[in-house]
């Protein structure tokens, strides 16, 4: 591999980094105005335009980018009222709420705390991964999986910049089985079910988005593979 695709290559792998953080930021807790400030200058219309604007990505970036847009001295408080009804459990929908746990949509019950949340704390284990200090949530928490492909991206470019090809696959492969075997297996029934009790239209765009990235970052994950692959030939 010549010098200048790997640093290509690991300039995606950082952009993927960025754009999981961004997305994980969204779901953990209501955004301060510093948060709205990035977000505001992220410029999520254009970034829509750029996608032609179809396709749940491109959907999901117009819908927060023109939330965005009417922005004024109630906002923050209108969407962390949003985030605290939908995302904290304050507000159910047939008595099920759209809090944003593995555990709640793919356990026995809607509970946490299940095999879910077990099977993702040992791949946390195994991989040396832990939440940091002082905070107690479990592990299949949506921000938490999407902070882990971050981490996955991040030492995928680490690698790459060392040349360790092996090293920089593994964590590819390993981020694409947890997008589809994890995060990809509930995602699309905290959206459908958090629909029904949000109402600000910035939330339900930064679930598309999420949706969409996800769907797309796969096909992502299999270019990168495959020009790993073929350059360590």
């Amino acid at each position: 591999m010549d010098a200048s695709t790997q640093q290509l290559l690991i300039e995606v792998l950082k952009g993927r980094s960025n754009s999981y953080r961004m997305l994980a930021r969204l779901f953990f807790k209501p955004l301060s105005d510093a948060d709205l400030d990035d977000l505001v200058k992220a410029d999520f219309c254009a970034r829509a335009s750029e996608l032609d604007g179809t396709g749940l990505l491109a959907e999901g970036f117009n819908d927060m980018g023109r939330a965005l847009r009417k922005r004024h001295t109630g906002t923050r408080s209108q969407l962390a009222t949003d985030f605290t009804m939908c995302f904290d459990g304050m507000k159910a929908i047939d008595d099920l709420v759209a809090v944003p746990y593995a555990s709640v949509f793919l356990g026995t019950e809607a509970l946490l705390y299940q095999e879910p949340r077990a099977e993702v704390y040992k791949l946390f284990q195994a991989e040396g991964v832990g939440l940091k200090s002082g905070i107690d949530l479990p592990e299949d928490h949506l921000s938490f999986e999407l902070e882990f492909i971050a981490l996955l991206s991040d030492r995928s470019a680490a690698a790459l910049d060392s040349a360790d090809t092996q090293e920089a696959l593994r964590n590819l492969q390993l981020a694409r089985d947890f997008i589809q075997g994890s995060i990809l297996t509930w995602l699309g029934q905290l959206a459908d079910r958090a629909d029904r009790i949000l109402q600000t239209r910035f939330y339900r765009g930064a679930l598309k988005a999420t949706q969409g990235y996800l769907d797309m970052d796969l096909e992502t994950i299999v270019g990168l593979i495959e020009e790993i692959s073929e350059g360590d030939e």
